[in-house]
């Protein structure tokens, strides 16, 4: 294995180590154990858990937000936008055993224990999804698809805590099926 797929097979298994469980449970030891390296060659990449999960959070900020621009910028009705955004949250819900959540919605709920840059970087994620949704909803305020009342900034700011909630919740009871519900439900209200 070269050098780049170690590193990157290391930021792979911390990754879904911690979408699952979150950065708290997450040691070198259950990294070295799922791709069978030693300890001392996660800490030959990453020295410190804290770079580590700051990698994670760079790598998938680029990855998420890619996603979610190719959404924005694409020529669908602002209602249909906004539901391939929930789409992107009821997939990574759907993986494997459906208790995968959000990587930054995980990190959220440990934000006290992450050190300050990890922490910045997890901020950082959900402004630029609030923003993202910001244009989504004014577009679909424009174009009289969407009739709520009060900022837009408001109410990106919900449905992101909504999607990060729910996933949360979801995975406890209902799954995907039951996020896609409390993600209707809100669709409605924002269409009333």
């Amino acid at each position: 294995m070269t050098s780049t797929d170690t590193k990157t097979a290391i930021m792979d298994a911390a990754q879904d180590l911690i979408q699952r469980g979150g950065a708290n449970a997450m040691s070198y030891q259950d990294v070295s154990d799922a791709i069978g390296i030693r300890k001392a060659s996660i800490h030959h990449h990453f020295p410190t858990k804290d770079r580590l999960i700051g990698a994670i959070i760079q790598r998938y900020a680029v990855y998420f937000l890619g996603l979610v621009d190719g959404i924005v910028e694409s020529k669908l009705d602002p209602v249909d936008k906004l539901r391939k955004y929930i789409g992107l949250f009821e997939a990574t819900l759907s993986d494997g055993k459906q208790d995968k959540a959000c990587l930054c919605g995980m990190l959220g709920a440990e934000l006290s224990t992450l050190g300050s840059p990890s922490a910045t970087g997890v901020r950082r994620f959900y402004r630029d999804n609030e923003a993202r949704l910001v244009h989504v909803l004014e577009e679909g305020r424009e174009k009289g698809k969407f009739h709520f009342k009060g900022e837009a900034k408001l109410v990106a700011a919900m449905i992101f805590a909504l999607l990060e909630g729910g996933v949360l919740i979801a995975r406890a009871e209902g799954g995907p099926k039951r996020l896609r519900a409390m993600a209707e439900q809100a669709l409605k209200l924002l269409q009333q």
